[in-house]
């Protein structure tokens, strides 16, 4: 039995209601759920708090509720506490492996794994490759030769990670990418079209995350490197050579360039490009949907088609939306 008191305890709130309130899950603010926990953002109506169907609700320290028949915890941070909750005593494990080495994965024996692994059915794991304690592989997984998958990671079903691929702690991949797949390199010869070989590796450092059906390609000579704590969308592409710092967010449907650099804590918008051998700064913002045709300072904020300073881009805007009105007074 989890209770609001419990729940106070471990995110340090401030409890105003019933204390021994059994809470059965967590649930959306709005319609909300009865016995359940949710949380109200600081810019959200507080109406939605009181049509709420939720029993318990978490809410910033600074709104003022006069009276209410729910239970309330007053925090400094109300999502981040909320999820805290969440991981704490509701998450689950989705596609759960059962523990050890399902009878139908194909093993090299020259592989070293770990005891207290999972490996679901129709894995394929090649030569050479280690995998270290509580990794999880779901199933019609492949593995391929010289690979490592650091401590924790979860490599849920129909992954396939190429060769040489260094994979580090609580990496989480999700169902669909591909890790290591040559990269995009052709030169034209003699009016005919030649691959370029890519006999590099990949490096994907810990914490990271990469969402379903990404794809990551080797560098031709030396490494394509994700940074430590960087979480990725779904269907993202990072060509080769590519190397991206810690904690950057990039989001769904972007790509970016062959040999670019992005530095620490960069956001990428939904379907951003970046174009390839380009620097991105620390602490660069790209909106969603542009494009970045030249290389970023750091701390820059830019949006559009090229993406130019997002101040000056909301000028522009204003100046075009103005033009058939200027073009009517000649």
């Amino acid at each position: 039995m989890i209770t609001a008191s419990q729940i106070t305890e471990l995110i340090e709130g401030d409890l105003q209601g019933n204390s021994n309130l059994e809470i059965h899950g967590a649930y959306d603010l709005t319609p909300g759920k009865e016995l359940h926990v949710s949380f109200l953002n600081k810019d959200s109506d507080l109406t939605s708090l009181h049509k709420s169907l939720s029993d318990l609700i978490i809410v910033s320290q600074n709104v003022k509720i006069d009276t209410i028949n729910k239970s309330i915890i007053f925090v400094d941070t109300p999502k981040a506490s909320f999820f805290k909750v969440v991981n704490h005593y509701f998450k689950f494990t989705l596609n759960e492996v059962n523990l050890g080495i399902c009878s139908s994965a194909q093993i090299s024996s020259s592989s070293i794994l770990a005891n207290d692994i999972r490996v679901g059915s129709n894995v394929v794991i090649e030569d050479n490759v280690e995998i270290h304690d509580g990794v999880s592989i779901g199933p019609n997984s492949y593995i391929g030769k010289n690979t490592s998958i650091g401590r924790g990671s979860i490599i849920h079903p129909n992954v396939s990670i190429y060769n040489n691929v260094k994979i580090g702690k609580n990496v989480i991949i999700n169902s669909g990418s591909i890790i290591g797949a040559s990269g995009f390199g052709i030169i034209q010869e003699n009016k005919s079209l030649n691959q370029v070989p890519h006999i590099g590796n990949v490096i994907i450092e810990d914490n990271v995350v990469l969402g379903a059906s990404c794809t990551v390609d080797r560098a031709t000579m030396s490494q394509t490197v994700i940074g430590e704590g960087t979480k990725i969308d779904g269907q993202v592409h990072i060509a080769h050579n590519v190397r991206i710092g810690k904690n950057c967010i990039i989001a769904g449907q972007s790509a970016v360039g062959g040999s670019s650099r992005l530095g620490s804590n960069v956001i990428l918008g939904g379907q951003v490009g970046i174009i390839d051998n380009l620097n991105i700064g620390d602490n660069c913002k790209v909106a969603a949907k542009s494009a970045v045709m030249k290389s970023l300072e750091s701390n820059m904020t830019v949006s559009g088609i090229p993406a130019i300073d997002h101040r000056k881009r909301k000028r522009l805007d204003v100046l075009i939306s103005k033009l058939p009105e200027i073009a009517k007074k000649k």
